[in-house]
């Protein structure tokens, strides 16, 4: 008996034990097969949260040598049972393929996987901790093109302009403020043009930096979903390594404007004008444009035939007026104009082109000029002495303003920060230098009491640097020529000066070509205090303005015509 249960075991042994067996171990000659991934092949707009993982029929094991690859470099991975998991940190907007070699995994018979990949494309949702955007995989349009010469950049490579364009295409997850940030190269101070949704909304200044720095471009108002933020060649390239854009909040601080004007005891019409001014600031803008130097007012009165409406605010300029006795000057022309369209109910701003004090025919550019403005501090040089002279000059015809109750917006040193005049050819030390001189000289030497001060401002970076102080100034300024036909809102730049200056002082768009639809003014939140349209084209081109345009201006009911004005003598 014992002997037949001893032959028993030894016959069903071997097919108890074979029974046993998985397909795994013994017999099994097919490779695990892929059954699923996270993300899905092909998928698109991956959340860049996502773990990579993918799934098998079987119990996998990783070789010790695999090189498994995404997009060409080598990750870590790690497998358990069945499921193989990616060890990586996704970038937004961005195309993966993910590849699987040859002898990377195999089953515990010994089966391995062949090659194999999968691919998938990351979304482009922006978050508040930020989300970078890498150029090399934007829209590339134009000549711009992907390069990697310049070490130290991040991804796969960046982007030289050249003559092109870059389009990154943006997934806002909620409405509000989203911050950009560039980080860039130049062998130069360039300018490019900022586009949303295809809308010039600023151009973007890019100091010179041979080395990649990060720099804030611009605050955009973006509605949840998709949009395009676009860098457009403007002037120069630029190379391009990404953007960044982070979610900041769906409000913006408020305004805390200086309740009364610099100038010490000013004239009962220039409080009543600065008082009208805040009353109306974000809630209406003051329609204005320039007259045709001082020969005549053909711009406004062109804006009034085309709509039966003549705009609140007409702009002169002093140009010619310091260059004496030419026949062919109005002297006359600035004061008389704006004293009629004053009597009207109209506000008069004036500008002063202010050609060499030394030759005084000569020109204001700094391509044409070599007058020294640095030698403002200096009292005994001639360039001092022939800024004084101009100044007095000048002074004259501001009395005629003054001793008949006009007010004036008065905006000198325009534009300073652009280097182009002669005014700002030195940097801003000379400048506001000559600023505070010029102040001194009119309110306290020549007892000027009439006059609301604008400061002309840019956003870039050393705007500050640029500013005569609060204590100079009544109103900030822009001035900007955004191209043709674009009438979409400057809110960008209008909240860059807000932030660069505490919010402490009006702002108004002193100068410009297309004006902002004043309907996205007030959607956007840029109710900039008045607008000043340029002469010729600006106001009559249809390209930049028009009829049609004035008459739609005209048409919103908080647009101020000069028949809407108060009697604010």
């Amino acid at each position: 008996m014992r002997s037949f249960i001893y032959t028993f075991f030894l016959l069903i042994l071997p097919f108890l034990l074979f029974s046993a067996c998985t397909p795994e171990e013994v017999g099994d000659v097919t490779a695990p097969k892929l059954l699923s991934s996270v993300p899905a092949d092909k998928a698109v707009d991956v959340n860049v949260s996502t773990s990579v993982s993918l799934f098998f029929n079987e119990k996998i094991l990783l070789a010790a040598n695999a090189q498994i690859k995404l997009n060409n470099q080598t990750v870590e991975a790690t497998s358990d049972a069945r499921t193989l998991t990616i060890s990586t940190t996704l970038a937004p907007s961005t195309d993966y393929t993910l590849t699987i070699p040859d002898k990377a995994l195999s089953d515990v018979a010994g089966n391995f996987v062949k090659t194999f990949s999968i691919t998938f494309r990351t979304s482009n949702t922006v978050t508040a901790e930020g989300t970078i955007l890498e150029a090399e995989n934007a829209t590339l349009s134009n000549g711009a093109a992907i390069a990697s010469t310049i070490a130290g950049y991040s991804g796969a490579g960046y982007v030289n302009m050249n003559n092109g364009n870059i389009t990154f295409n943006v997934n806002a997850t909620e409405n509000g403020y989203y911050r950009v940030f560039a980080r860039y190269s130049s062998g130069g101070d360039k300018t490019q043009d900022f586009h949303v949704d295809g809308q010039m909304m600023a151009g973007i200044h890019f100091a010179q930096s041979a080395q990649w720095k990060e720099t804030e471009i611009a605050t955009v108002r973006l509605n949840a979903g998709t949009h395009s933020i676009s860098i457009i060649k403007n002037w120069g390239y630029i190379s391009l390594d990404y953007l960044k854009i982070a979610y900041v909040g769906n409000t913006t601080s408020p305004f805390n404007i200086a309740a009364n004007l610099v100038t010490p005891q000013p004239s009962t019409q220039a409080v009543k004008v600065y008082n009208f001014l805040k009353e109306n600031f974000g809630k209406k803008v003051i329609s204005g444009v320039i007259a045709d130097s001082t020969r005549n007012t053909d711009e406004p009165k062109w804006v009034f035939e085309k709509t039966g409406k003549w705009p609140a605010l007409v702009g002169y300029d002093f140009m010619d007026h310091t260059w004496l006795n030419q026949n062919w000057i109005k002297y006359d022309g600035p004061f008389m104009q704006g004293k009629r369209h004053w009597e009207n109910n109209g506000l008069v701003t004036l500008t002063w082109h202010w050609r060499d004090p030394l030759t005084k025919s000569g020109a204001f550019y700094t391509a044409d000029t070599n007058f020294d403005v640095s030698k403002v501090n200096d009292v005994n040089s001639n360039e001092y002495k022939a800024i004084i002279v101009d100044i007095d000059t000048i002074a004259t015809y501001l009395k005629e303003f003054r001793n008949a109750g006009i007010p004036v917006i008065w905006r000198p040193l325009h534009e300073a920060a652009g280097g182009w005049f002669w005014w700002g050819a030195k940097g801003p030390q000379p400048c506001k230098a000559l600023w505070r001189l010029l102040f001194d000289r009119l309110v306290n030497h020549h007892g000027l009491n009439n006059l609301i001060w604008v400061w002309t401002t840019d956003v870039s970076a050393s705007a500050a640097d640029w500013y005569p102080g609060d204590e100079y100034v009544d109103v900030l300024g822009m001035d900007i020529y955004p191209g043709e036909n674009q009438h979409g809102s400057q809110y960008i730049s209008f909240n860059k000066v807000k932030e660069i200056f505490g919010g402490r002082k009006l702002i108004t768009l002193s100068e410009c070509g297309s004006v902002p639809d004043p309907a996205m003014m007030l959607e956007y939140g840029d109710m900039w205090s008045w607008f000043m349209v340029w002469s010729g084209d600006y106001t009559r081109s249809d390209s930049h303005n028009g009829a049609t345009w004035w008459q739609k201006f005209f048409s919103y009911d908080y647009v101020i015509t000069r028949d809407k004005m108060p009697d604010l003598k």
